[in-house]
């Protein structure tokens, strides 16, 4: 599918784009006679800087690494540091946050040493992290039921209530 994407200024009410723009916009309208278009208006949000960049990984985590190394601070010993009694808290779990936590609290190596992640684990991989994960949260009183082998029955039943 032919797709165009146009930035501009949103002033008084309306888009406002170059003559070059207005232009692509042209012809790409042009282009695309008598078949559905679909404009869509979206805020954009400025990236982050090259410094910013920079600044967190050769700054802020070179330094965490080097002085927890310097101290003989583990990953263990690290998340015991962070997570005092005094974390702030209101921020709710995500799927990515305890999905990037798992793949690193419980990490897969390939045959070269290299971490692994989910989309890239062999069948038995996958079935051996998930089984890590489990057994991590029920030593912590979490426990996770096995797989329901009828989950798509059940969840096509559920969608019909």
């Amino acid at each position: 599918m032919k797709q165009l994407e146009l930035y501009g200024q949103g002033t008084g009410g309306e888009l406002v784009l170059t003559l070059p723009q207005l232009e692509s916009r042209k012809h790409y309208l042009v282009s695309m006679e008598g078949k559905p278009v679909t404009e869509i208006l979206k805020k954009t949000v400025k990236s982050k800087s090259n410094k910013q960049v920079r600044t967190h990984f050769g700054l802020l985590l070179k330094t965490v690494i080097v002085q927890a190394n310097n101290e003989g601070i583990d990953t263990s010993d690290f998340l015991k540091l962070i997570v005092q009694d005094d974390l702030p808290t209101g921020v709710g779990l995500t799927n990515d946050f305890l999905h990037q936590l798992f793949l690193n609290v419980c990490p897969v190596y390939d045959e070269d040493g290299r971490k692994v992640t989910l989309s890239k684990m062999t069948t038995e991989q996958a079935s051996k992290w998930l089984e890590d994960c489990r057994n991590l949260l029920a030593s912590r009183g979490i426990y996770i039921s096995d797989p329901d082998p009828n989950w798509k029955q059940s969840h096509l039943s559920h969608e019909a209530r």
